[in-house]
C-alpha cells in the first residue's frame, strides 16, 4: 500500500507540473512592429533618373569607361561610372538591352541574373526572387513570412493598381537593423511617387493574407521582359 500511495502522489506532482507549464503558441511579431520603419528600394537602370546616398538624383548615363566584369575577368558590359557605383551600392542593376546583373564576391565582380527565373532579381538566396510592390527586406523576420501593413491597404500605386497591404519577406537588408521592412518598389520613379504616399512608421502583423499581382504591361516593359 506504501507503494502504491508513493506513485500516486508522485503522478499526481508529475501532472500537476505538466498542466502548470503555460501553452506553447506560434511566435509573432516583435513589439516594436506596431511602430516598424519602413524605407524602400528598387533597381537602378541604365539611362534612368536615380538617387546617390547623400539625395542627389542623377541620370545613369554618361561615358562608357567602367567594366562590369566577372569573377573570371570576363567583360559583361561597359557602363558610365555613375552606373557603376549605383550597381555596386545597389547591389544589382538593370542594362538597356535587359541584362541584369549582381554582384558576385566582393564590390567589383558581377554575374548575370537568369531572368527567366529571377525576372524581378534575386531575394535573400540564389533560389528566391523578387516580385515588384510584394517584396520586402527584414533582418528580423523569416524569408517567407506574410506580413500585413496597415498604411500600405489602399494605396494606388503608380501603374494603377490599388495595395491590398499584403507583403512577402523575399530579402534581407544589409544596411539596417531590426523591426525595419525595406519595401521593393522597382524603379525609383515609383519610389519617388510613394515617399509622400507612405509614412515612415507603419503598422505591421503576420497575417496568412493574399498576395496580388501589381505588375502591368508597362513595367514589363520597363523592365525589358518580353510577354
Amino acid at each position: 500500500m506504501k507503494s502504491t500511495s508513493t506513485l500516486a502522489i508522485i503522478f499526481c506532482v508529475l501532472l500537476s507540473m505538466v498542466t502548470s507549464q503555460p501553452l506553447i503558441r506560434p511566435r509573432g511579431l516583435k513589439g516594436c512592429y506596431k511602430k516598424a520603419t519602413l524605407t524602400m528600394y528598387w533597381i537602378p537602370k541604365e539611362g534612368d533618373p536615380d538617387m546617390l546616398n547623400n539625395g542627389k538624383v542623377v541620370k545613369l548615363t554618361g561615358s562608357k569607361t567602367k567594366k562590369l566584369k566577372t569573377t573570371d575577368g570576363d567583360t559583361i558590359a561597359k557602363v558610365s561610372k555613375v552606373t557603376y557605383e549605383k550597381f555596386q551600392m545597389e547591389g544589382t542593376g538593370l542594362l538597356k538591352n535587359g541584362v541584369m546583373v549582381n554582384l558576385d564576391h566582393g564590390e567589383d565582380t558581377f554575374l548575370k541574373v537568369d531572368r527567366g527565373d529571377h525576372p524581378y532579381g534575386l531575394g535573400g538566396d540564389d533560389d528566391n526572387s523578387l516580385v515588384p510592390w510584394v517584396s520586402v527586406a527584414s533582418n528580423d523576420v523569416k524569408v517567407g513570412t506574410k506580413l500585413y501593413v496597415k498604411e500600405l491597404d489602399g494605396v494606388k500605386l503608380p501603374d494603377g493598381k490599388t495595395h491590398n497591404g499584403c507583403v512577402r519577406v523575399d530579402d534581407e537588408g544589409w544596411s539596417f537593423g531590426g523591426c525595419q521592412l525595406d519595401f521593393f518598389t522597382l524603379q525609383f520613379t515609383a519610389y519617388q511617387k510613394l515617399e509622400h504616399k507612405l509614412p515612415d512608421k507603419v503598422t505591421v502583423e503576420k497575417k496568412d493574407c493574399k498576395i496580388l499581382n501589381y505588375v502591368t504591361k508597362a513595367v514589363k516593359n520597363w523592365a525589358v521582359i518580353d510577354d
